[in-house]
């Protein structure tokens, strides 16, 4: 609809100056409406029109004649719209595992699509961005209601988040978690909306659904300071219906995946910062964190009397960087090619905790390590 509606603006523009640009692929062009740039226009031509293509269209856009944008149309020959992905998994640590899978997680056809292309800096996400994350509502004494953890969608009837969400020490014992949002961008808005160069977007209503089972992780220690075991399941009360604002990210399964140590890469951390004693965001932000040897974050954590285990990694230590700009029990999260050379996004780890106050240099947070834990995860699922 958004392309349709494009079209019918662009072709009422009239002729006007064209000044110089730069196009996304770095190519000499001038800046003019795009029914006067036919390799732009021919773009729209085509059906049906590619998430690559129509984010090189609304990266191509360099001004506006009053309400009507204007693209930077390349001189000569244009290159193919292509969008690098931020970050594709690198090579693994190990071969020594075996997949995992199940019927009651969704295949890569489904989980943890690239749809998006947008991670080009900034901490604000798009409207449909990680459309799997999810913000967990407690009721309070009195009947309140708030949101203090977040999580990620994994299937149709199951959330994966901390299970210091869940029974940690911090959280209050009168505290009751009740249920999950899905869909969320603003949570001070009913309706979502953002401007996209084009005129506005805006996301249907976000989705609550209780939750009926919340499953910690058995050897979960809530007043343990390691965190051990930092890991939970909220099984919902009913199946929820996948959208382009609502799907579930994938869990490393593969041989691969399962061995990755993902040193020196840098994943990907959203949410709105709830944690069970402070709230940060309305908006869903993201932030970007480098993975650090375990062996340097044991010797800082060991300053805290905190002895780290092989079920969890590091990721952060810059300062002002750090999971504090996503969720306890939010996702870690990378882009990974499959067999099928498709990408998709997976949850490598789960926000667990980091240093006091968050975003020191040097302290970088700590995270469950997923593919630790994926035959756990499977074992508890049930149709």
């Amino acid at each position: 609809m958004l392309v349709t509606c494009l079209t019918v603006l662009l072709l009422a523009l009239q002729v006007v100056h064209a000044d110089p640009c730069r196009s996304p692929n770095g190519q000499s062009g001038d800046c003019k409406p795009i029914n006067q740039c036919r390799p732009l226009y021919s773009l729209l031509e085509r059906r049906p029109i590619t998430a690559s293509t129509a984010e090189y269209l609304r990266r191509s856009n360099c001004g506006f004649d009053g309400s009507y944008p204007r693209v930077c149309c390349p001189q000569g020959s244009i290159e193919p719209p292509t969008i690098k992905p931020p970050i594709v998994d690198g090579p693994t640590e190990s071969n020594n595992v075996s997949p995992v899978t199940s019927d009651l997680l969704p295949d890569g056809s489904i989980c943890g699509p690239n749809t998006q292309n947008r991670i080009y800096g900034g901490e604000k996400t798009d409207l449909d961005e990680f459309p799997w994350m999810a913000l967990v509502e407690y009721e309070k004494p009195g009947g309140s209601r708030g949101f203090y953890c977040g999580g990620v969608l994994i299937s149709k009837r199951y959330v994966l988040t901390a299970a210091h969400c869940v029974k940690g020490k911090d959280l209050p014992k009168t505290w009751k978690l009740v249920s999950v949002r899905l869909g969320e961008y603003n949570t001070e808005t009913d309706t979502d909306c953002i401007n996209n160069g084009f005129g506005e977007d805006c996301a249907p209503p976000p989705v609550n659904v209780q939750v009926e089972t919340r499953i910690a992780h058995e050897s979960y220690e809530p007043n343990n300071i390691n965190q051990y075991h930092d890991i939970a399941l909220l099984r919902l009360r009913r199946e929820v219906k996948f959208s382009d604002y609502i799907k579930p990210i994938c869990l490393p399964t593969t041989t691969e995946e399962l061995s990755k140590s993902y040193l020196g890469q840098k994943l990907f951390v959203a949410g709105w910062g709830k944690t069970e004693n402070r709230s940060e965001s309305n908006i869903k932000l993201k932030v970007q964190v480098p993975v650090k040897q375990m062996s340097d974050c044991t010797a800082t954590y060991s300053s805290a009397n905190v002895r780290l285990g092989s079920g969890q990694l590091c990721a952060g230590g810059e300062s002002g960087k750090d999971s504090c700009r996503g969720d306890s029990g939010g996702p870690l999260m990378i882009l990974s090619l499959d067999k099928d050379k498709d990408i998709h996004w997976y949850a490598a780890g789960v926000v667990s905790f980091g240093p006091s106050p968050c975003g020191m240099a040097n302290w970088p947070g700590v995270y469950t390590k997923v593919s630790k834990y994926v035959d756990w995860i499977v074992g508890k699922l049930k149709p």
